[in-house]
């Protein structure tokens, strides 16, 4: 099943581009330049990781378990990287919250949208994420209790955010990124959660597909896996 994640993901090119191709047309929309597609930066990571073993669900564990752990993980390695370009993404610097070709809103409990400024919406989108993972009701850390219902949709909505947080520091702070050095581990980092939400449905594929071509680009220049027994034998 692991490989089928990198299968959706290249799956998503075409669709991609025809939703990009609508959106543009529709709204006249010009992409700034990509910096983060040249091959001198897709290449850069930090370390030869096998990533596909990383996502793979392991033997015997429960995958709500294995959901749960990974969110927690992948939380604090985003917060890790928005708090170091943290001082240049500023209510002034970053007054929309952009991300890919969009300008996401913030929607609070009462489903109401709102415009807010990039560091604002990454405040709340902490705060939510925190308020999730530390839910005890909703993600239970004693063995004899069981995931809700409400679980899974609470984690899809914990890897929305973070993939928008992921997005906006591609978009708007990349070069930041580079001068202090962090693309390498971006670039392991964004590759690792885009496999993951492919494998386990966590992103809505609309979504995933506003940055296929960085995802296409990082899994071409990849090594290729060399756990290949390892895979087959968690699936």
């Amino acid at each position: 099943m692991v490989f089928q994640a990198v299968g959706k993901l290249l799956g998503y090119k075409n669709r991609g581009k025809s939703i990009n191709k609508e959106k543009k047309e529709k709204k006249g929309v010009i992409e700034s330049e990509k910096v983060y597609l040249e091959p001198r930066y897709t290449a850069a990571r930090i370390m030869d990781a096998d990533i596909l073993m990383l996502v793979a669900l392991p033997k015997g564990l429960n995958v709500d378990e294995w959901l749960a752990s990974n969110a927690s993980a992948f939380y604090n390695h985003v917060s890790l990287l928005y708090g170091s370009i943290s001082e240049f993404c500023t209510i002034s610097s970053c007054p929309t919250m952009k991300a890919w070709s969009i300008q996401y809103q913030w929607t609070d409990e009462r489903g109401r949208k709102r415009k807010c400024s990039a560091p604002q919406y990454a405040d709340y989108a902490a705060s939510i994420i925190q308020k999730i993972l530390t839910d005890e009701d909703l993600v239970p850390t004693k063995h004899c209790k069981e995931f809700p219902k409400g679980f899974r949709p609470a984690i899809q909505k914990t890897f929305r955010f973070l993939f928008h947080l992921l997005g906006h520091i591609y978009t708007c702070h990349y070069k930041t990124a580079v001068m202090l050095e962090l693309h390498p581990h971006m670039n392991t980092l964004y590759l690792h959660l885009l496999l993951f939400c492919a494998e386990f449905d966590l992103l809505d594929s609309k979504e995933m597909a506003l940055s296929e071509d960085l995802t296409t680009a990082l899994i071409r220049s990849s090594p290729a896996p060399k756990t290949l027994g390892n895979h087959q034998r968690n699936t």
